[in-house]
């Protein structure tokens, strides 16, 4: 755990069947993009939130298809589902909360409480990478279209 978080805090992730109050948590520019299409997707998707003192703090999105606005990249890689990936979308971490290593704990609870699952997830921003291999993921595929934000697919096998 990071090295801020007290050791007296109740830490846990549960999945949310209550879409609403996860999204309630999430930018305004991330709410624009989720709700909308949340229908669509949620038959095929888990909202998992991270919890500290019975509050939730963050947490993300477990896909089982596709994501929504999905780029030609992640499209590219999309053979990962059939090898039995998850997608891990909508990651998020309340600002209170940042830089504290919750990011981090939510990742390890995730991992503790799917033994064996694979997950794969996009950046796009670089200096996230080494943060994503912290937590045992590893460099997948790096997009080359100049053309588009630079993009890197990063995966953990469980």
């Amino acid at each position: 755990m990071g090295t801020l978080i007290k050791k007296f805090d109740s830490i846990l992730i549960k999945v949310i069947n209550n879409e609403t109050h996860y999204f309630s948590i999430l930018s305004n520019e991330w709410q624009e993009l989720i709700i909308p299409v949340w229908k669509k997707h949620k038959a095929t998707s888990k909202i998992v939130g991270l919890y500290v003192n019975n509050q939730l703090i963050g947490g993300g999105i477990l896909f089982r298809k596709m994501p929504p606005y999905a780029t030609n990249f992640e499209k590219s890689n999309s053979y990962l589902f059939e090898k039995g990936y998850l997608y891990l979308g909508y990651i998020w971490i309340c600002e209170k909360y940042r830089n504290k290593g919750y990011a981090s704990v939510f990742l390890t609870l995730l991992k503790k409480d799917y033994p064996n699952q694979k997950f794969w997830l996009t950046i796009e921003e670089e200096n996230l990478r080494y943060f994503y291999e912290q937590n045992g993921f590893t460099m997948h595929a790096e997009s080359d279209d100049i053309t588009t934000t630079k993009e890197w697919i990063l995966i953990y096998n469980g």
